[in-house]
């Protein structure tokens, strides 16, 4: 039987306690992986559930996405523990939905940093690691939004767009060290984001409306293609933007 390996492996996610982060991690446990997520402090009874589901496949660590200090301790943990670093997947991120107009310069710095920055951060601390073990898979967390400017606010567009050319970047430069990168691009997942903003019946009804296979995506939907880029079943796919919406890109 044809199964998704990560044995052995160690990984590292950003902003995993809840929706698609807590989904990955939960995946990446079950295929082998020893993983470290990190989250801010404000879902406590969701980090111990999932440290519950994984059976102690999983470590959770407070952390500040954007801050440096922070970031890099977080890394150094795990390679004091566990001597490498194997697997980012880089999922933190926020969106606040606005208008242009509503939006101030300061706002605009702080959602690029959570958005954008901080990737940029665990890049930082992690692949220093991966390049001395000459092995390593990164995976970005973005949004459609980069194809369709959804999302609500132009900061989020930007800042996940900026993951695409981080990605190709990193492709170029260190995919002959045996580090691949890719990013993702998920839409119309069943999260508490998408609760927020769609958050009636109706509203619900309108969104699966535009998904030509019929349904919301699930964060086990992101989860498995993070997964299966992370397993050696994934080490032809370098330096690609994924999208994963169940069609809905199609929708006019």
């Amino acid at each position: 039987m044809l199964t998704i390996d990560l044995n052995n492996k160690v990984a590292l996610v950003t902003g995993g306690s809840r929706g698609i982060g807590a989904g990955i991690v939960s995946m990446l446990a079950q295929a082998g992986a020893r993983v470290t997520f990190t989250h801010t402090g404000r879902h406590p009874d969701r980090v111990q559930t999932l440290l519950k589901e994984t059976d102690g496949s999983a470590e959770a660590v407070i952390a500040d996405a954007v801050s440096e200090a922070e970031t890099t301790a977080c890394v150094k943990n795990i390679i004091a523990k566990h001597g490498k670093i194997d697997i980012l997947v880089h999922n933190a991120g926020k969106n606040n939905a606005r208008r242009v107009e509503e939006m101030t310069l300061e706002s605009w710095h702080e959602y690029i940093d959570l958005n954008l920055t901080s990737a940029y951060l665990s890049v930082r601390a992690a692949i220093p690691h991966m390049v001395e073990a000459g092995y390593g898979r990164i995976i970005l967390i973005g949004s459609s939004a980069v194809y369709n400017g959804g999302g609500g606010a132009i900061d989020y567009a930007a800042g996940k767009a900026g993951l695409v050319g981080m990605t190709v970047y990193l492709a170029r430069e260190y995919a002959k060290q045996g580090i691949n990168t890719n990013v993702i691009h998920p839409s119309a997942i069943a999260t508490d984001l998408l609760n927020e903003r769609y958050g009636t019946p109706e509203k619900r009804a309108s969104m699966i409306a535009q998904v030509p296979v019929g349904r919301l995506g699930t964060p086990e939907d992101v989860a498995g293609l993070v997964a299966y880029l992370a397993s050696p079943l994934g080490d032809f796919i370098c330096g690609q933007s994924i999208l994963i919406d169940g069609g809905r890109v199609l929708f006019r």
